[in-house]
């Protein structure tokens, strides 16, 4: 039919021809985007919802029982994917399709987190009790947010390397102690780089890090060698103290202090 049509002379023939041909170039110009979504530690994902938005382009559809998406007919272009479900952390990405070929967009989702805990405050004499070493700190650098399982939970936490200047005591469950260790802040706001604080911190086995008890509460900023904290409950400690004067007034209170 086409060649007969090719054949003949005239613009009526000449038009037909190009309408006949449209068709057949859009489907031979047109991508595709392919890819699987896993949950990090069970492997691939049903039923995930899949988002794609490009030019004059929104599409949405949901991974099949091995976790895998594919979508049809997209024009060559910037795509982007999003991968969404219930109790797990969205995930996007972008992705270029070029014409007749096929874009890879893979996904890793991980369970939602909890970026900040709820801290109870419960006292210093409580907070003598329950941490399993006081340190005092420096931090020398400080981690991208990462995830960690603590205590059956999905946890944000910042991951402090910290450089120990001195230490008051160490629980028998608190884990070796040198002069590097790491200290893990729940949340996504981190300690800076340089910052100085008394810690009251548990070691955590699970993630291998120690954690400070009831989150920020027991931090106790240093600034120029001297404390900026004070509490009622705390009647040998002020503000300005030297760090040395408060750690041999926290050790003094110390429930099982030597004397």
């Amino acid at each position: 039919m086409i060649a007969e049509l090719a054949a003949r002379k005239g613009p009526p023939y000449t038009a037909v021809l190009l309408l006949l041909l449209l068709p057949l170039v859009g489907c031979g110009g047109s991508g595709r985007v392919t890819g699987q979504v896993k949950e990090i530690e069970a492997g691939p994902l049903p039923g995930v919802h899949v988002t794609i938005d490009g030019l004059r382009t929104h599409e949405q559809l949901v991974t099949d029982a091995s976790g895998r998406f594919e979508l049809h007919n997209l024009p060559p272009g910037p795509y982007a994917v999003k991968a969404e479900l219930p109790d797990y952390v969205m995930e996007a990405k972008e992705v270029a399709v070029a014409r007749g070929a096929t874009a890879s967009a893979d996904f890793v989702l991980h369970p939602a987190c909890l970026e900040e805990g709820s801290y109870v405050d419960g006292g210093l004499r409580w907070g003598l009790q329950t941490a399993q070493a006081i340190l005092y700190v420096r931090f020398t650098a400080v981690s991208e947010p990462d995830r960690w399982i603590v205590n059956d939970q999905c946890v944000v936490g910042i991951d402090h390397t910290t450089t120990v200047l001195s230490i008051l005591n160490m629980g028998a469950d608190s884990g070796t102690i040198r002069k590097t260790i790491h200290i893990v802040r729940d949340g996504r706001v981190g300690w800076n780089p340089g910052d100085e604080y008394i810690a009251f911190v548990r070691w955590e086995p699970a993630i291998g890090r120690y954690r400070p008890i009831a989150g920020p509460i027991f931090m106790i900023p240093v600034l120029d060698g001297k404390v900026v904290w004070d509490r009622t409950d705390a009647p040998n400690v002020r503000i300005g103290d030297p760090v040395s004067k408060v750690m041999a007034s926290l050790f003094a209170l110390l429930p099982a202090a030597p004397r």
